[in-house]
């Protein structure tokens, strides 16, 4: 990477990484307070909440993410007539995407009680909360959210994430101190819309201020047919994310309850708190590696995914590692054994943390060259595999079987189905030979290192003491058995570059 995407990602890195902790401390406080304050019904009426309006965001078919691709180029030629009809075209979508939120949410409402298996918080009106939710998972199309897009492309995200930072940091003092002192379900959910209108306002005050030749009004809203066919390829990848997640969650909470899915939901609250931070390295790379795929070759950008996909497992790995060894105390400290799943269901979230991440580093050349449309195959037959295993084996195993459909899907749909897709459509002359032989050597000391820490930390009782050894012994381990790779110098080269160390 030149000097200008090294400094763009390390401040895109640096701002996520504090919005990160952020997001993960305070909803941490917050959910604790509801577990041990309202009951572990109220935390998962949340997350069911949460899923319902995951899956109502398929509205919008992730129209940013193609659109931050589009902006690439004219950004670069500072094609200002570009911009303002990209972002015009952008603006009149999301206002359609809000309308069909709030309407098909509404019409939902009445059919709540059947993603619900059993009792429900009979002291709280769950179709009012609902529609809290959903007015706050609407509202932000009809604001400035459609802005946020040309700050993304122009590599300018921690702008975003520092607003978000702000604003996060005063919802959630307020969501903490309404929880303690009044109790309050309702105004805990409120403050929810309060904060989305002020990041609104807040994001837009800032792009006016920084572009101020934007005149969005005079664009043309119109786009160009290529866009809308990867649009239609980008629908179906969020099809296959929302079976991912959204779905896994209705599942337990319409065949096992609101308590399974409440003991489901703490432990992905720490599994995406974690998966958050290894996004943000990725993420934070978006606008750079679409920027090499513009100035430099196939054979370059591919050396840069090898490399960045050695360091990329170093850290995945030693997350996978970490949670495998600390998750099991660390929710027994939290919540208490009778909110705990199984040793089994535990490190299948592990192994769910570490194959979904498999797939970061080369999303980002999927990103790059907006390859949504050739992968519609891929993330199509994930999206139904995920469903139709999940209801399956959802039924027969429980939690288990969800963890294992997932597991499944994300391995033979969406990692070896988008890497051939990749191959062929990209990194034509290059091997995919040669990228499967990294990655699954990384795969397997990731496997060795994470046994043999395990079982080393079943024997110890301290949470600390744990956390020590998961420190220590997994990077030991890593460092030892990643150096033979022949990607370890140069990958080493671009750590050096990173943290400017000569």
């Amino acid at each position: 990477m030149n000097k200008s995407r090294t400094q763009n990602t390390k401040r895109i890195f640096s701002s996520g990484i504090l919005n990160q902790l952020l997001n993960t401390v305070f909803p941490f406080i917050n959910r604790t307070v509801i577990i041990y304050s309202l009951g572990s019904e109220f935390a998962g009426l949340s997350g069911l909440f949460s899923s319902i309006l995951q899956v109502l965001s398929l509205a919008d078919f992730g129209f940013s993410m193609v659109i931050v691709a589009y902006l690439y180029e004219p950004i670069a030629r500072n094609d200002r007539d570009a911009i303002n009809r990209i972002l015009a075209w952008i603006r009149k979508i999301y206002y359609i995407v809000g309308c069909a939120i709030l309407s098909i949410g509404a019409l939902s409402t009445p059919f709540l009680t059947h993603f619900i298996h059993g009792s429900y918080p009979d002291s709280i009106n769950i179709y009012v909360l609902f529609l809290i939710y959903l007015f706050n998972s609407g509202i932000s199309y009809f604001l400035f959210a459609y802005k946020e897009v040309l700050l993304i492309a122009d590599q300018r995200k921690d702008i975003i994430s520092n607003i978000h930072s702000v604003v996060k940091v005063c919802v959630n003092a307020l969501q903490f101190l309404v929880l303690i002192v009044f109790k309050n379900y309702y105004l805990y959910a409120l403050l929810l819309i309060f904060g989305t209108i002020i990041s609104n306002l807040l994001v837009n005050r800032v792009v006016k201020k920084r572009y101020p030749y934007l005149n969005i009004s005079s664009g043309k809203a119109v786009i160009t047919a290529d866009v809308k066919k990867e649009l239609i390829g980008l629908m179906i990848n969020r099809l296959s994310n929302v079976s991912r997640n959204a779905f896994d969650s209705l599942i337990i909470s319409s065949t096992l309850g609101l308590v399974a899915a409440a003991i489901y939901g703490s432990y992905y609250m720490i599994y995406n708190a974690v998966m958050g931070f290894t996004a943000i390295i990725s993420g934070s790379m978006q606008a750079s590696v679409g920027n090499s795929i513009v100035v430099k070759s196939e054979k370059e950008n591919f050396g840069n995914l090898l490399d960045f996909s050695l360091l990329y497992s170093w850290i995945t790995g030693w997350c996978s590692v970490t949670m495998a060894c600390l998750y099991q105390p660390f929710m027994k400290l939290w919540v208490g054994e009778e909110l705990m799943l199984s040793n089994t269901d535990m490190l299948l979230f592990a192994a769910y943390f570490y194959f979904i991440n498999m797939n970061h580093m080369r999303n980002q050349y999927i990103l790059g060259n907006a390859f949504w449309w050739k992968l519609k195959w891929a993330y199509l037959a994930e999206a139904i595999g995920n469903l139709v295993l999940n209801i399956i084996l959802g039924k027969l195993f429980g939690i288990t079987g969800v963890l294992i459909a997932t597991i499944l899907t994300i391995f033979f749909c969406n990692y070896l189905m988008c890497n051939k897709v990749l191959f062929r459509e990209y990194f034509k002359d290059l091997s995919i030979g040669l990228f499967y032989k990294q990655q699954f050597y990384y795969l397997f000391v990731v496997a060795f290192a994470g046994l043999c820490v395990y079982l080393i930390c079943q024997n110890i009782e301290s949470i600390i003491l744990r956390g020590i050894i998961c420190i220590v012994v997994p990077n030991l381990m890593f460092a030892l058995l990643f150096r033979p790779c022949s990607r370890w110098k140069s990958s080493m080269e671009i750590v050096r570059r990173f943290l400017k160390i000569k």
